[in-house]
This record gives C-alpha cells, structure tokens and sequence, in this order.
C-alpha cells in the first residue's frame, strides 16, 4: 500500500450522511493541509438526497472517481451519520483492487472499509473524521498523533484495555462499529471471520439491542475461527434494569469462545480514540493488552 507523502492530493468524499453547510469541514481541511496534503473534492460532494450526500449511485461514483483518478494517492471521508451500505453494489472493485490507495473516515464508513477489504483488498484507516473530530474547534491529540504515526508507514504498540480472556494471536485486524458491521450480516459484504483479529464499538444504543447484535454476529458462518476480539467503546449505551449491563452482555456472548479478548480499548465514539489501520496485519496479546501493528 502506498503511503502519504507531503504533496499528495487526496480525495474528499461523502459516502454517507450530506454534510450541509461548508464551513463543517473547513476546519478539518484546514488540518490536512497543514500535513501538506492536497485537498480534491469529488464531483458529488455538496449533493443531498434526504439523509446523505447524493443518491446511491452518485456517492458511488465518487468512490469510483477517487480509486480511478492517478494522481490521487488517498482518499478521506468527511462525514458518516448513514448511507455508506446502500452504495456497495454500485462500486468497481475491479478498478479499486488495480488502483489501491488508503481511505480515512470512521463510524458508518466502516461499511464501506469493510466491503472495499473484501472485494478488493484495501486497507482503510478507521477513526478520523473531519467533521467530527473538529466539533469543539481543536482536535484531540491521541487522534492526531496515531493517524500522523499512520503516515510513517512504521509499525506501532498500542496498550490500551483490560484482559477478559488471556492469550496471543496473530491475524488481519478489522475495526468497525458494532450496529454497521451487522447491517451487512447476510450480504456479499459481510467480512470472512476466519483468521481476524475483530475490534467492535457502538454508540447511543439500548442494552438489549447491543446483546441481540452480539448473538447475531456470534451466529455468523465462521466465527468460532476468530482469532481475537477487542470491545472498544460504547457509548451513551444505556438500558432498563432487566437488561443489565454491558458486561452482562459480553458475558453471554463470549460463553464457549476460546480465543483472546479485551475489553475498553481506546477506540469508538468518544473524543480520544485512536486511529486504527482496517485490513493490517496485527499481532494482538490479550494478556498484555497490546496491539501491535506489523504491516498495513
């Protein structure tokens, strides 16, 4: 994968929600010039079409468009709220998987992350926005400083969490939000479980909807050969008394599961995550709570 390099244009895409106003991204545009990177907006970028940016095939095209386009070495998201599953039956992964470059985004982008690993191999930098990373005019430095380390292309250590289940594997790492990961469940885009290191998160979400989402995914073809598995974040989670608690719920759900688990990893809704490479190779220690990044 080719890295970012000052001078490089990027491409700057919506996939998912409209973003409204221009002044919303300025200040995250502001930031990436500042990394010395240059800033192309796709075609559709300001449409609207009810909740996002553009019809299905208009989002789409732009993803197309960026992949396409030689003189784009990356791509970034500005916005997520909804949409990015609707567009995943109208992209080229052909062309996409012949012209690899990186895509930055976070929250419903993840759809799009994990169809474009599927299908085409791409490793998407999950965890930065810049519309929402700039919502109280300054961003936070854990953000800044894991996604510019993500620029160096060096592999990195992240100690973040707490153990639930002891052990080590090695394997691809997959991040996404818990509530976009199984609204694939059931479509060609839906990753293959097999040798993955999963990380999940979720935001403003009832405690029996995150448990039933749990058992859903844990019904899914191949999962008992996960390698490992990160609960980062979920937040503003709540529910009535019966429901219990999030542990309740990661309880039941790891019930006869053998592999590495830890939970609170630095990651998810919050203001302070750190941006995480979708599709790397990883090796993660349970019992050190250690990810460490060894290629992406």
């Amino acid at each position: 994968m080719q890295k970012l390099q000052k001078g490089d244009k990027i491409a700057i895409i919506a996939p998912s929600g409209q973003i409204g106003n221009p002044e919303k991204i300025q200040q995250g545009l502001s930031y990436l010039c500042s990394l010395g990177l240059e800033p192309v907006f796709a075609p559709h970028l300001y449409c609207i079409r009810r909740y996002m940016a553009g019809t299905d095939k208009e989002r789409a095209a732009d993803v197309n468009w960026a992949f396409a386009r030689n003189d784009i070495k990356g791509i970034f998201c500005v916005r997520a709220a909804a949409g990015a599953a609707r567009i995943l039956p109208y992209l080229d992964y052909k062309l996409i998987r012949q012209n690899k470059k990186i895509l930055v985004g976070f929250c419903d982008n993840a759809a799009l992350m994990l169809a474009l690993n599927k299908k085409s191999g791409i490793v998407s930098w999950n965890g930065f926005l810049p519309t929402y990373d700039f919502r109280n005019n300054s961003l936070d430095s854990l953000v800044r400083n894991s996604l510019e380390n993500l620029l160096t292309g060096l592999p990195q250590k992240i100690i973040s969490g707490s153990t639930l289940h002891a052990g080590e594997a090695q394997g691809t790492f997959l991040c996404t939000n818990l509530s976009v990961l199984m609204k694939l469940a059931g479509t060609p885009y839906f990753p293959d479980l097999r040798g993955k290191i999963l990380l999940i998160e979720d935001v403003h979400e009832k405690m029996h909807k995150i448990d039933l989402m749990l058992q859903q995914l844990k019904q899914q073809p191949h999962f008992n050969s996960l390698k490992g598995l990160i609960f980062g974040h979920f937040t503003d989670c709540s529910g009535d008394e019966e429901d219990g608690v999030l542990d309740d719920c990661f309880a039941d759900f790891l019930y006869g599961t053998r592999f590495p688990v830890v939970k609170d990893f630095e990651f998810g809704h919050t203001s302070s995550r750190y941006v995480l490479p979708l599709g790397a190779k990883v090796l993660f220690s349970a019992d050190k709570t250690c990810l460490e990044i060894l290629r992406y």
